[in-house]
Order: C-alpha cells, then sequence, then structure tokens
C-alpha cells in the first residue's frame, strides 16, 4: 500500500513539476500582425479616397513615386493599360473607379522625364472638387507652399526641387475634367 501512494504521488507530482518553465510552455502561441494598414507609417495615403490612391500610389517622387529627370524605361509603368509611345511620350490609361478613369502622359526631353500631364475625368462635378481639393492639400503639405490661382488655375510651385504643379479645369459648360500638370520649372 506504501509503494502505491508513492507511486500515485509520483505520477500526480511529476507532470505538474515539468509543466512549469517548460522551454516547450510558449511555442504554441500565435503570433499577431499588430501594425494596421491604416497606420501612416506603412501607409502614407491614409485619409485620402480610394481614386487618389489608385492616381497617385505613392508620396515619394512628383507624380506616382517618379521623379522629374528619370529615364524613359524608368517612367514605364507595367500596371497600366498604356495607350500611345512615340519618340518623346507615353500615355496610359487609369481607371479610378467604377465610373471614372483618366489619362497620364510622360513627356521626355532628351530620354529624361521632362513632365506629367493627367485627365481626369470625373463622373460629376462634386468629384472632380473633391479630387482636385485632394491633390491641392496633398502637395501643398509635399511641397510646403502656397497657393496661388490666377485665370481659372490654380499653381503650386517647388523651387527647391525644382518643379511646380498646375490644376485646372477643362471642358464645356455641362461637362469638366480635372487637368492637372507637373513640369520642371528649368522649363519655363
Amino acid at each position: 500500500m506504501k509503494h502505491i501512494f508513492r507511486l500515485l504521488a509520483c505520477t500526480l507530482f511529476v507532470p505538474l513539476f515539468f509543466s512549469c518553465d517548460s522551454y516547450n510552455e510558449n511555442t504554441n502561441i500565435v503570433l499577431v500582425d499588430t501594425l494596421t494598414v491604416s497606420d501612416p507609417m506603412i501607409d502614407p495615403l491614409a485619409g485620402y479616397s480610394s481614386s487618389f490612391k489608385i492616381l497617385m500610389v505613392s508620396d515619394s517622387g512628383v507624380f506616382r513615386g517618379k521623379k522629374l529627370g528619370i529615364t524613359k524605361s524608368q517612367a514605364m509603368d507595367s500596371t497600366l493599360e498604356k495607350i500611345e509611345q512615340d519618340a518623346s511620350t507615353i500615355t496610359y490609361n487609369i481607371n479610378l473607379s467604377a465610373t471614372e478613369y483618366g489619362d497620364i502622359m510622360y513627356t521626355f526631353n532628351k530620354d529624361a522625364l521632362s513632365s506629367v500631364e493627367i485627365f481626369v475625368y470625373p463622373k460629376n462635378d462634386s468629384s472632380l472638387v473633391a479630387l482636385k481639393t485632394e491633390l491641392i492639400n496633398f502637395y501643398s503639405k509635399k511641397i510646403g507652399a502656397s497657393v496661388s490661382t490666377k485665370k481659372g488655375k490654380t499653381v503650386l510651385l517647388n523651387t527647391q526641387e525644382n518643379y511646380g504643379v498646375e490644376w485646372s479645369k477643362e471642358g464645356n459648360r455641362k461637362v469638366k475634367d480635372l487637368r492637372m500638370y507637373v513640369f520642371a520649372l528649368s522649363a519655363l
């Protein structure tokens, strides 16, 4: 009987003793990534509309992560539908939503990107105003310059990085499109 109590005590005590501070104790923990996409450190375009994010892609460079002066091969974008290409331009079509789209034209001077012209065809005037406001706010923060408006054109100039951005409404009285022009200041 004495041996049965010892055996019973050992069988109960041994698993209890080895269950504490075991190196295997934490191996079944599932690690969960706590960083979210809305974190501004991960998504610098957080807070902007989906159309804006599709159009801009990144906050680096002057437009879609591209800088003025890059070569034609660096400016090519395989994610967009190419409409036309010649010696001095590449034109792409971009779908912003089910009812909105745009055209992006990269212009080159001696194989260096010299300007980007974007035409956005919004579904209505309120969509045009909302996208234009987002673009102006984005570039105002990025450039740190004040907006000037003259003859229906809104302009921001970045003299430190030698480029400017211009917005205008194009079209007729009923249908308006948004034109955005990113250009090198030395081209003026």
